[in-house]
């Protein structure tokens, strides 16, 4: 009967101390997981190593796990827009030759009058031969024809008194014209006219001298240079003494027309 008695104390006791470790606070949570099941365990063991991981990195910011993407590294490349062209490369040509920096514009120039077609077809050919193309045009120009010597309008009682003048002396070079004025002859020359103007003088006149002009076809070749290729005037100015440049807007001298 005491054995029973004995029995029953131990079996109280250890009741007690049961209980009373189970009401005992866990503030670190080991007793919990030492009571969870093992896959659990194991779960929040690896959840335990990742947090670790992150809070060591937070607090070294040179570290870097290995499995992390090197952003650092591409970032210190040179960019390479599509393609494969290195975009520095590009904006560097963009600096030295901007949109704006073109090339020269070209100019046209003009070359003549030439007195035929063959001389203006000669120039032409040379500057085909030289890479250029010009173009032909034709057209009205004024070109000198001599001297005209005359006197000016006066009353018609005037201009019969000097023809009579003239007839005594046997010379029959005049003409009254419009107005009364009279024309003392037209010469290709500049010397025959001379000799003119001192006869007359002679016979107490005092003649006007003017240049004279005739119209006859023009032949002109038009051609663009940029300011850089303007030697090539000079060049066919040494060979051809009619191309002479023109200081006139290129279609300004006469109206464009092809040469059959």
């Amino acid at each position: 009967m005491r054995h029973v008695i004995y029995l029953l104390v131990i079996t109280n006791l250890v009741y007690f101390s049961w209980n009373l470790l189970l009401t005992v606070p866990e503030t670190n949570g080991a007793s919990l997981v030492g009571r969870l099941p093992p896959n659990v365990r194991r779960l929040e063991m690896i959840q335990g190593i990742a947090a670790s991981k992150v809070s060591l990195n937070a607090g070294n910011p040179s570290s870097r796990r290995l499995d992390d993407p090197p952003v650092a590294a591409s970032i210190r490349k040179p960019a390479v827009a599509r393609g494969g062209t290195d975009i520095t490369r590009v904006e560097a040509l963009t600096a030295s030759e901007p949109p704006g920096a073109a090339a020269p514009s070209l100019t046209c120039h003009v070359l003549g009058p030439f007195p035929d077609v063959s001389e203006m077809r000669r120039v032409e050919d040379r500057l085909h031969e030289l890479g250029y193309n010009p173009r032909e045009r034709t057209g009205d120009t004024r070109v000198d024809a001599g001297y005209w010597t005359y006197l000016p309008a006066m009353e018609r009682e005037d201009a019969l008194r000097i023809t009579r003048m003239l007839k005594e002396k046997n010379d029959r070079d005049f003409l009254i014209m419009k107005g009364n004025a009279i024309s003392l002859g037209a010469f290709d020359s500049r010397s025959k006219v001379d000799r003119r103007v001192k006869m007359l003088k002679k016979y107490g006149l005092e003649p006007v001298v003017e240049p004279l002009y005739k119209s006859r076809t023009g032949y002109w070749l038009d051609i663009d240079l940029r300011d850089n290729e303007l030697t090539v005037l000079e060049k066919i100015q040494a060979e051809y003494p009619h191309a002479q440049p023109q200081h006139s807007v290129c279609g300004s001298i006469a109206a464009s027309g092809a040469i059959d």
